[in-house]
């Protein structure tokens, strides 16, 4: 018998078995992706535009690059967005320009998850871009979009960029209802979370007006501090505090690659509130029927 006989041929099985076995490694392991691209060149039919479903910017290895190089003044690589830019779902950009946004929205458009932080520059004239983006989560600062507000004054949720939002993170947000009153005209949104100052009265407004929302979500720092303005626990349940996330660039992508995020995290703690809830109130009942079957 041949010494190559009993070795295995990964080619010789089927060609939906193949594509099995490197969708789950394209999956659980991102970075190797352009790796996997190079074994033949159906891997790079299949997983190339795959590669580009993510998109960020940042420090330390992303996959894919959106830059030409590491260097503070790269370029972005405008050849694979424009190769790939219809297949990117997800995008990222950090500390980078309104116009350099505008660039990868101008050639993203199908992007649903989306998320601008601390931009140089104003975003108002980003805005007709989103508006013509299936955005659906959205993670941003208005400041950058709405400067010409005044600090109470409330921002725009009624724009058409907002209306088929159902997942908003608002970054450095107030305790002020006067200026998020609009977020109760949000016709789609069911997940809200607000990463800055917040309180009790605003909760509630958020509560009773955003008669659609089934989760609301802040962050802290330090629950002590937090509990100075906020009641601990709160009676309604779609209200859950979670402690402020670390390395906010890698958690988002683990999010826009399907694995656990803050918005999951809190899905979680509200079924285990409601959960608990629900024993305590059979057993309650339960209490109740034994305390009355006693009186005859």
């Amino acid at each position: 018998m041949s010494s190559t006989a009993g070795q295995f041929s990964f080619s010789r099985l089927p060609t939906e078995l193949q594509w099995e076995i490197f969708v789950a490694a394209a999956k659980n392991y991102p970075e190797c992706i352009p790796r996997i691209i190079r074994v033949a060149q159906r891997f790079r039919i299949w997983f190339e535009p795959e590669l580009y479903r993510v998109i960020r910017s940042g420090e330390g290895r992303v996959v894919p690059p959106l830059y030409t190089s590491d260097s503070p003044t790269a370029t972005l690589d405008f050849l694979s967005l424009g190769r790939f830019g219809t297949h990117v779902r997800h995008v990222l950009l950090q500390k980078r320009s309104s116009e350099e946004i505008k660039n990868v929205l101008l050639h993203t458009p199908n992007v649903t998850n989306l998320a601008l932080w601390i931009i140089k520059g104003s975003c108002a004239n980003l805005i007709p871009i989103l508006e013509s983006l299936p955005i659906r989560k959205l993670s941003f600062d208005p400041s950058y979009f709405f400067d010409n507000f005044a600090p109470d004054m409330s921002i725009p949720f009624d724009q058409p960029l907002f209306q088929n939002i159902t997942h908003l993170e608002i970054i450095n947000a107030t305790s002020s209802w006067s200026k998020w009153k609009q977020l109760a005209r949000l016709p789609q949104l069911t997940h809200l979370a607000l990463a800055g100052m917040v309180n009790q009265p605003l909760i509630d407004q958020v509560l009773k007006e955003c008669r659609k929302l089934q989760l609301f979500i802040m962050f802290y720092m330090n629950i002590g501090l937090l509990g100075g303005e906020v009641r601990l626990p709160q009676a309604d349940l779609r209200v859950v505090l979670l402690k402020s996330v670390s390395d906010h660039l890698d958690h988002w992508e683990k999010g826009a690659r399907g694995e656990e995020d803050f918005w999951i995290t809190a899905e979680k703690r509200k079924q285990e509130a409601m959960e608990q809830a629900a024993r305590a109130a059979k057993s309650e009942g339960m209490l109740v029927s034994e305390q009355g079957g006693s009186l005859f």
